[in-house]
């Protein structure tokens, strides 16, 4: 459940060495101050470590790292509990001589991946929003490929839904065909770790996992009940994806911009304000791709990767 964090804390000086030695850090300088980093090594290893005198920094992977106690390889893309996340932080602690009550998270993910019926692409196409933020797709990826939530600086929560075959691959990484992943990030956080492996605080945050992930809005197809003109219908299946206010905006831009005559826009304007009596001569039909992702969603939801629980047990 848990990917990459980053932990912050105080440590004894007087266990430098150790973690200097166990993690394989390099002795810098900047200045006059002298530290401690991480080597070439971290990239095999899956920890990134910087010691300035009693304050230490830890970026990784928990996922991977916990792959890579099982299997020997650094991999997230399998699926892990909550349990085994606390079990691996709680080594990770051991080896960075960190006390768990010294220790603050200011950045974490929280994702499950996903083995589909058909590859990731033909999911994340059909997503449009997720728990009221709309999904735009990423620009630094192909078409499809990766959406996320607006993700500027001010924002310290992240959604995001991405094919984590086609990551894998671009990697160089061997990874299982038609995996899709959906993660939420959060940022510039400050929360304190002991409080974060608490079973209350990842019951919570499973719970918002789960609830943001099952709002998340596919396009659908519509179907009209009856006494319904064709060329209707693309204006039902928009307004039912937009909504009548993101509706009558888009196309009142696309007229301000000249690429609407007046007549188009006022035949729009007026469906849209009719639409509170049109709407019950349409029906949204659910796609088979959204099933099968609300299905896979409980069932992870059900064996405990997104609560400390299994719901099956309880």
């Amino acid at each position: 459940m848990f990917d990459k964090v980053i932990i912050k804390a105080r440590i004894d000086v007087g266990d430098i060495d150790t973690i200097v030695l166990r993690n394989y850090l390099e002795q810098c300088t900047e200045g006059d101050e002298l530290f401690y980093k991480s080597t070439a090594y971290a990239n095999f290893d899956g920890c990134f470590i910087e010691v300035r005198g009693s304050l230490l920094k830890c970026k990784c992977s928990i996922n991977k790292l916990y792959e890579k106690e099982q299997s020997g390889k650094l991999d997230n893309s399998k699926p892990m509990t909550f349990r085994n996340a606390v079990r691996t932080i709680n080594a990770l602690l051991n080896r960075l001589c960190v006390k768990p009550e010294n220790a603050v998270v200011t950045y974490y993910e929280v994702g499950v991946t996903m083995k589909m019926p058909r590859p990731a692409t033909e999911y994340i196409s059909l997503c449009e929003e997720v728990a009221g933020r709309v999904l735009w797709n990423d620009a630094n990826y192909p078409v499809d490929r990766q959406k996320t939530t607006e993700k500027s600086k001010y924002y310290r929560k992240v959604l995001k839904i991405y094919d984590k075959t086609f990551e894998g691959i671009s990697k160089g990484r061997k990874v299982s065909s038609q995996v899709l992943r959906v993660e939420t990030v959060y940022r510039h956080q400050q929360i304190p770790l002991v409080e974060l492996i608490s079973n209350e605080t990842m019951s919570k945050i499973g719970r918002v996992f789960y609830n943001d992930w099952c709002s998340v809005r596919f396009i659908r197809d519509v179907e009209p009940c009856g006494g319904v003109k064709m060329s209707q219908i693309d204006k039902a299946r928009e307004l039912l994806r937009l909504g009548i206010d993101r509706y009558k905006d888009k196309h009142k831009t696309l007229y301000q911009e000249g690429k609407l005559t007046k007549k188009q826009w006022e035949t729009i304007r007026n469906f849209a304000r009719s639409w509170p009596e049109e709407k019950n001569k349409y029906k949204e039909i659910e796609r088979v791709e959204e099933k099968e992702f609300r299905g896979k969603l409980l069932a992870l939801y059900q064996v405990g990767s997104i609560t400390p629980f299994s719901k099956k047990n309880r």
